[in-house]
Order: C-alpha cells, then sequence, then structure tokens
C-alpha cells in the first residue's frame, strides 16, 4: 500500500469518527446511569455511552465506511474501480430460470425426509451454463465494489456485514450468479464474484459459523471473510495496514 493510500484510508476513518462523535456527547454519563440503572452492575460510564450508540455508529460503518474504504483501497493497485457499478447483459430465459431455481432450493426451510440443495459453486455454475433455450431478456445487477480491471478478469464484491440475514444473504447470492452467467455470455475471461465479509466476529475461518451465510453460499469458493476481503483487494498486508492506520486514528482523535 502506497504513501497516499495509506494518508487517504487515515483522512477517510478521521472524517468518520469525527462525524459520528456527536452521538458520544448527545447524552450525558449521569443521564444514561438514571435511564438505565440495573446495567450499572456492569457497565462503567463510558461503556453505557458506547452501548447507546452501537447500533446507529455500526449502521453508519454499513453504509458509509466499508464501501468508501474498499474503492480506497482498490484504487492503490487498479484504476477501475466503481462503487454501487450496474452490470447489465442479455440472458436466456433457461438460464434466469435456473439461478431463480437454484436460489429459492437453498433458501427454503428443510422438511423431514427431504435432501436439501447444498451450496455448491461448481455445480450451480454448470447447471445455469448448461441451461439453453427460451427468449432473451436484459437482466441488470449492482456491484456494491466493482473492479473492472482487476488481475485475471474482473471483481464483483457483495461487501456486506458478517451476520446477514437470509434475504440479504440469497439477494447476494442471486447477484452474483447472474453476474457470472452474463459474463459468460458475454465471453468475458477470468470473471470473479465473492460476497465479502468486512470483519469476522469468530475470529477465524474454521469458528466462522453464521447459519444464513453458510445455508446460502459456497463457503470456500463464494465468501472471503474478514482479512481476507480486504486482502483480495488490496493485496497481502492491506488488513494489517489497515488496523495500524486504524490505531493511529484513535490515538489521533481520542489521545489513546
Amino acid at each position: 500500500m502506497n504513501t497516499l493510500t495509506r494518508e487517504a484510508i487515515r483522512a477517510h476513518f478521521r472524517e468518520f469518527v469525527l462525524g459520528q462523535m456527536p452521538k458520544m456527547t448527545k447524552w450525558t454519563i449521569d443521564d444514561l446511569k438514571e435511564a438505565y440503572p440495573f446495567h450499572r452492575l456492569f457497565f462503567t460510564g463510558e461503556a453505557l455511552v458506547a452501548a447507546r450508540v452501537e447500533r446507529s455508529v455500526v449502521t453508519n460503518m454499513g453504509n458509509t465506511l466499508y464501501q468508501d474504504l474498499a474503492k480506497i483501497v482498490a484504487l492503490d493497485r487498479y484504476k477501475q474501480v466503481y462503487l454501487g457499478h450496474d452490470i447489465e447483459s442479455t440472458l436466456n430465459d433457461a438460464a434466469v430460470n435456473m439461478i431463480e431455481q437454484i436460489v429459492t432450493e437453498l433458501r427454503a426451510p428443510v422438511n423431514q425426509g427431504e435432501t436439501p440443495r447444498k451450496p455448491d459453486h461448481d455445480s450451480e455454475l454448470a447447471d445455469i451454463l448448461s441451461s439453453p433455450g427460451g427468449g432473451q431478456s436484459t437482466r441488470v445487477v449492482k456491484a456494491d465494489l466493482y473492479v473492472e480491471d482487476f488481475t485475471g478478469g474482473p471483481l464483483f464484491i457483495e461487501l456486506k456485514t458478517p451476520l446477514p440475514n437470509l434475504d440479504i444473504a440469497a439477494e447476494s447470492k442471486r447477484k452474483m450468479l447472474y453476474y457470472l452467467a452474463m459474463m459468460d455470455r458475454k465471453g468475458v475471461a477470468g470473471a470473479k464474484a465473492f460476497l465479502g465479509l468486512t470483519y469476522n466476529p469468530y475470529i477465524t475461518r474454521a469458528k466462522y459459523g453464521h447459519s444464513f451465510t453458510k445455508k446460502i453460499m459456497d463457503m470456500n469458493k463464494q465468501v472471503l471473510i474478514g482479512s481476507e476481503t480486504w486482502d483480495y483487494i488490496g493485496g497481502p498486508g492491506t488488513y494489517v495496514e489497515i488496523l495500524q492506520i486504524i490505531d493511529q486514528v484513535r490515538g489521533e482523535v481520542f489521545g489513546t
């Protein structure tokens, strides 16, 4: 990661933190102790403030912090980097129907005696790409992050927090499959699509256990988790550098 990229990340984090600061001073510690009297059994005054604003701050992280960070990181190595980028192409009806069938079967509840469909990237693509016939229709998918000049072929990432609900996981899967089918029909080689989870509360990939992600996604071929996401976009060591910049910004803003 070059110096300009590190400075851009530092400025992005600093701007985000300062934008959230008014929430930290909206309530006094005395007010929060009165509002949440039993929490005082466990939490200090500062912890009460953090608990009060945590949901709002985390929501804003999901809405603005991660995507802009991903773009800055990608621009360190690539030039054709886009957020909220629409990809459009025509697909035949049989392929479309197969994509919808795959997603529907994956998200369906399992009834006794049934053998549920399991996520399998290779077999899903084989089913889709071997489904000829039907009319043609135009389809559009929007990438959270799209790197058109990514090494080996264009990169499509659904950038999400690590505990997506079933609807979000299923919609991300649908978009990824549509994208890969579109690229195949266009003859674009090396196209890649991932669900990129921005951090990992389970710490290691082996321990990652969120049921909805595992129900819908092929964890080995369709999901990047935490550090993998950032290192895949920015190259090896990117995640470690991001953490170093976080510590730097925290020291600048809070003096700790």
